[in-house]
C-alpha cells in the first residue's frame, strides 16, 4: 500500500518532534488531514473508533446497563465481526457481568500454576510421566514458599 507523501510526513511528525527537529504545523489541521486520508482509505475507521469508545465506556465505568446497551447496539451492526463480538459477549453475559461487578476476583494464581506446569512439560519434551511432573511442581512450590520466608 502506498501512502501519499503528505500523510507520511504527518505520521512522522511526532517522531521528529521528539528528536528536536521542529516541523511547523497546526495540530487541528494536521489531525483533520490525517482523519480525511484515513477515512478515504478505510471507511470503517470512524465506526471502529466509536465501537472502541462504546466498549471502554461500559468497561471503565463497570456499567452493567451499558453492557446490555452495547450488546443490543452491535448485535445487528452492518459489520459481521462486530456482530460476532457482541454475540460472544451475550453468550458469556454472566461472566462479563461478574467481571464488571467483582474486579478484585482473578484467576491469575491458577493461570500462573498452569503456565509453570506447561513449561515443565515442554522442558521434558513430553516424556515426563505424571509422577515426575507432580514432584517437580511440589518442589517448585516448596522452593517459592522458602524464598518467601527469607
Amino acid at each position: 500500500m502506498k501512502l501519499p507523501l503528505d500523510l507520511v510526513n504527518v505520521l512522522n511528525w511526532k517522531e521528529s518532534e521528539s528528536t528536536g527537529d521542529k516541523i511547523e504545523t497546526n495540530d487541528s489541521k494536521t489531525e483533520e488531514f490525517v482523519n480525511r486520508i484515513i477515512n478515504a482509505m478505510y471507511p470503517v475507521f470512524d465506526h471502529l473508533v466509536q465501537f472502541g469508545v462504546d466498549y471502554h465506556r461500559f468497561m471503565d465505568n463497570k456499567d452493567i446497563k451499558g453492557l446490555q446497551e452495547f450488546i443490543e447496539r452491535y448485535s445487528c451492526d452492518s459489520y459481521c465481526r462486530l456482530v460476532k463480538f457482541a454475540k460472544g459477549l451475550q453468550k458469556d453475559y454472566d461472566a462479563v457481568k461478574n467481571a464488571l461487578l467483582f474486579p478484585e476476583i482473578t484467576n491469575g494464581p491458577v493461570e500462573g500454576k498452569n503456565g509453570s506446569i506447561k513449561c515443565d512439560k515442554r522442558v521434558y519434551g513430553g516424556r515426563a510421566k505424571i509422577d515426575l511432573l507432580v514432584a517437580k511442581a511440589l518442589l517448585r512450590q516448596q522452593y517459592t514458599a522458602e524464598r518467601a520466608v527469607i
